[in-house]
């Protein structure tokens, strides 16, 4: 990272859908301390899923001080200063509307809650997909905020008409440690009523569940501070009052800012519980084909820059998915048994496994829909499948060959992308817990396309929001300042051999069987 002389040290939080993490930045020498909580989620009955926000506000705020305390107890972060900033991501679509007292009005409506599905198909019959995509760059789902705003006023007739404004995770989190509501247009445009051409939000959408639209955050440059921290908030977390909030927008983009993909043609691929692959543009793409093909189009973190990406749900979830059922032993297991084991060696185990395997691509074939299909060629009823399996296989096999599926589908989905785009991938950044993974890295530089790099840092989100923090807070006069500390990368290199059977893995026998499957 860039050396600077300017004293005062960042906080960055990362708000996930498994994770919260705030991390302690000193410029030029990156993430010096991480404070770690739980993303508690609750299941309703009928399948929704939601987040209580004092559960969530008050982890955020108990790990922005654990960062304020390690910092003060560090004497080479004390060198640097106090926290000047802090800067604020979050998964996008989740959201609960605030009262006229600004307070949260029943809880969040987690991103992945299936309930407004119904009105995600009325959105369609009303305004037509093609329209809605044209305008948004989404496709009608249950996920974004418009039909779970059309669910609210249908569902919960009561909560809805207290509603005065509306706040997604990272804009409630800004509101209540700064009494301001602001957000970025990186996460505006996964609302489904966000102009992504314009970047301002769409009235004639927002209508449609009753709304204006200043009853949406205000969407504010990347590096304007919502807010100062009120003198409650300040107390709270061992901070002067008045320190700058910003939004530094959502996580996959904030974490494009922290790996430092911020050009035209520069790739992201984003590894966690779900994996996003993303292709900066000059321009908003909206060709229909994009829609059909089921990737979305939305605005950078960044202004004058936008984003072609595709969602694969169930990435890391794959790992979890075999861990539970063939490395924890069912209760009532011997006790000797992994079943007891702490996650660090649940997943040490996994990567034994692996090793066991051998290099190259695995028998059997894995097509690795564990929760449908998002892009290429959309497909919620796809599902995991398992192909060729022998009796001479184990757990070794069964594993590489899950992680290889997965390879194999984001190498298909950089492909259309870069089809439907008419733009070569040169560079691709890895981000995320996946990178941490030997043979999963060796299969996607394997696999291409050019240049396959990962980003030194596990916190590549909270990193960029940090930086956004640090241009909030005056220690970068830019965001192109900011850059400067992004953190570097190291290539992926692949022995030929290797790349030769995986390619061929891909051509001749994977990529065939998924498409024979596509309705």
């Amino acid at each position: 990272m860039a050396a600077r002389t300017t004293l005062g040290s960042l906080i960055g939080v990362d708000v996930g859908s498994t994770h919260i993490k705030a991390v302690l930045v000193a410029p030029g020498s990156g993430v010096v301390h991480v404070a770690r909580r739980a993303t508690v989620t609750h299941a309703v009955r009928g399948g929704g899923a939601t987040h209580r926000s004092e559960e969530l506000l008050g982890a955020v705020e108990s790990a922005i001080a654990e960062c304020v305390a390690a910092g003060a107890a560090q004497p080479g972060v004390g060198a640097v200063g106090p926290p000047r900033a802090i800067g604020i991501a979050s998964m996008a679509e989740a959201g609960v509307p605030l009262d006229a007292r600004g307070r949260p009005v029943g809880d969040i409506l987690a991103w992945f809650d299936p309930r407004p599905a119904p009105e995600a198909e009325w959105l369609e019959r009303r305004v037509g997909a093609p329209a809605l995509f044209a305008r948004t760059g989404l496709r009608p789902e249950a996920k974004y905020t418009l039909p779970k705003l059309l669910w609210l006023r249908a569902e919960r007739p009561r909560e809805f008409t207290r509603l005065r404004r509306w706040a997604g995770v990272a804009e409630l989190i800004a509101y209540e440690l700064t009494g301001d509501l602001g957000t970025n247009a990186s996460l505006a445009c996964r609302t489904a009523a966000f102009s992504v051409v314009d970047r301002r939000w769409d009235g004639e959408l927002l209508s449609l569940a009753g709304l204006e639209v200043d009853q949406m955050p205000s969407v504010l440059p990347l590096g304007q501070p919502v807010g100062g921290l009120t003198g409650a908030a300040a107390a709270r977390l061992g901070l002067p009052a008045g320190t700058p909030i910003a939004i530094a927008g959502h996580d996959h983009l904030a974490a494009a800012l922290g790996a430092g993909v911020s050009r035209p043609g520069d790739a992201l691929d984003s590894m966690g519980s779900a994996e996003a692959t993303l292709l900066v543009t000059r321009v908003p793409a909206l060709a229909d084909e994009l829609r059909r093909s089921g990737f979305s189009s939305g605005c950078h973190a960044l202004e004058g820059a936008w984003y072609v990406g595709g969602g694969f749900q169930a990435s890391g979830a794959l790992v979890e998915w075999f861990l539970d059922r063939f490395v924890v032993a069912p209760a009532g297991a011997d006790a000797a048994a992994p079943s007891s084991a702490p996650e660090p060696d649940r997943y040490a185990a996994f990567l034994a496994l692996l090793d066991r395997a051998g290099p190259g691509a695995a028998q059997p074939l894995v097509r690795p829909y564990l929760r449908g299909r998002t892009a290429p060629h959309r497909d919620p009823s796809a599902a995991l499948a398992v192909e060729g399996l022998l009796e001479a296989h184990g757990l070794p096999e069964l594993a590489a060959a899950l992680i290889d599926g997965a390879a194999f589908h984001v190498r298909w989905m950089i492909e259309e992308l870069e089809r439907v785009t008419a733009t070569p991938l040169g560079r691709v950044r890895i981000v995320g817990g996946g990178a941490r993974n030997p043979r999963w890295l060796t299969a996607k530089a394997a696999l291409g396309p050019g240049r396959f790099e990962v980003a030194r840092t596990d916190e590549a989100a909270a990193l960029g929001a940090a930086l956004v923090g640090g241009v909030a807070g005056g220690l970068y006069g830019t965001m192109v300042a900011a850059l400067a500390d992004a953190a570097p990368s190291d290539r992926v290199t692949v022995a030929p051999g290797v790349r030769a059977r995986y390619d061929a893995a891909y051509r001749e026998r994977w990529l065939p069987a998924v498409l024979a499957t596509l309705r």
